[in-house]
């Protein structure tokens, strides 16, 4: 599969594109291509990730209230060893 590339001028601060330069330099990555893509994909992962965790805190506030698993599944043979 070949993934198509565009290309995004930005402007950055010198100082950043330095330490991706000498990140470049030392062999980290082959390029500041990779680099940025690299970070880019790090900061992606983590949105996504700040995202899961709000959807499950969401969840959880929601099912407070609910017994849990574990309470479920004890009160349940509780009432099969009365019968």
């Amino acid at each position: 599969m070949t993934l198509s590339k565009v290309q995004v001028n930005i402007k950055l601060d010198k100082d950043l594109v330095r330490e991706v330069e000498r990140l470049v330099k030392q062999g980290y990555f082959s390029s500041k291509t990779e680099a940025f893509t690299y970070a880019l994909k790090i900061l992606i992962r983590l949105y996504r990730a700040e995202e899961l965790r709000r959807r499950i805190g969401e969840i959880r506030e929601g099912t407070e209230k609910l017994p849990s698993v574990t309470e479920a599944i004890v009160e349940a043979h509780e009432e099969e060893d009365e019968h």
